[in-house]
C-alpha cells in the first residue's frame, strides 16, 4: 500500500488561493492583499506564499505587475495554454504542434461538410486569400502572417462547434508561432509565396467544391513540407 503524502504547505496555499479566485472572492482585475496581510491572516510565511502566488500567476490566474502588487486576471484557456508554452512546458515540437493544427481543421471540416459549407464563410475565406495574395506582392511579412492566422481560425469555425472553436482558440498562440515559421521556411525554400498562395487556393477550392479529399491531400502534402522543415 502506496504512503499517503501529505501536500506542502506550498501545495495548500496555492489551492486556497486558486480557490477563493475561482469562487469569485476576488474578482478580475482586482488587487489581491498584500503579501503581508495574506501571511498574516493565513498564518503561513511569505516565502510559501510568494511560491504558491507564482504558481497562480504561472495558471494565469493572475498577474504580479511590479511596484503595484498582484491581480486577478480573467482566466481562459488561451492564457492557460500561452503560459505552459512559454515555460517550456507544452508543445516543443513543432511537427507535434503542426499535426495538432491539422486535427482540429480537418475534424472541422470534415463536421463543416455534413451539412455543407456555407457560402458567407466561403466568401470570407475568399477575401482572406485575396489579403494574402496582396501582403505577398507587396512583401509585407506581419500582414501576410496576419490574414494566414485568420484564414486557419475561420476555417476552425466551418463547423459552428463552439467546443472545438474554444479548443482551437486556446492554443492558437502556440499554432500562430510554428504557423509563422512554416510560412518563412517554405517561402525561403521556394524563393517566393507562390507555393503557399497555391495551398492556401488548393483549400478554399475544394471547400467550394465540397470535396474532402482534396481538402485532406492539400492538408497532407503541408505536412510533408513541415516536417521536412523540422526533421
Amino acid at each position: 500500500m502506496k504512503k499517503i503524502v501529505k501536500s506542502s504547505l506550498t501545495d495548500q496555499i496555492f489551492d486556497y488561493l486558486q480557490s477563493e479566485i475561482l469562487k469569485g472572492t476576488w474578482k478580475p482585475g482586482e488587487k489581491l492583499p498584500s503579501e503581508n496581510e495574506l501571511s498574516a491572516e493565513l498564518g503561513v510565511s511569505r516565502m510559501s506564499l510568494r511560491s504558491a502566488i507564482q504558481r497562480i500567476c504561472a495558471m494565469g490566474l493572475a498577474e504580479t505587475r511590479v511596484g503595484e502588487g498582484t491581480f486577478v486576471r480573467s482566466f481562459n484557456l488561451r492564457s492557460y495554454f500561452s503560459e505552459l508554452y512559454r515555460l517550456g512546458l507544452l508543445g516543443q515540437s513543432p511537427n507535434e504542434i503542426n499535426d495538432l493544427r491539422f486535427v482540429l481543421q480537418i475534424g472541422s471540416v470534415r463536421l463543416a461538410m455534413v451539412d455543407g459549407v456555407d457560402r458567407v464563410d466561403l466568401a470570407v475565406l475568399e477575401k482572406l486569400v485575396e489579403d494574402m495574395e496582396r501582403a505577398a506582392a507587396a512583401n509585407d511579412q506581419d500582414a501576410f502572417h496576419i490574414a494566414d492566422l485568420q484564414f486557419h481560425r475561420s476555417v476552425c469555425e466551418l463547423c459552428k462547434n463552439e467546443l472545438l472553436y474554444n479548443i482551437y482558440d486556446a492554443v492558437e498562440e502556440v499554432l500562430d508561432d510554428v504557423t509563422k515559421k512554416n510560412v518563412q521556411r517554405s517561402v525561403e525554400e521556394a524563393s517566393g509565396y507562390d507555393r503557399v498562395l497555391r495551398h492556401h487556393r488548393e483549400i478554399l477550392e475544394s471547400l467550394g467544391t465540397q470535396d474532402m479529399d482534396r481538402f485532406v491531400r492539400a492538408m497532407m502534402e503541408s505536412r510533408e513540407r513541415s516536417l521536412r522543415y523540422y526533421s
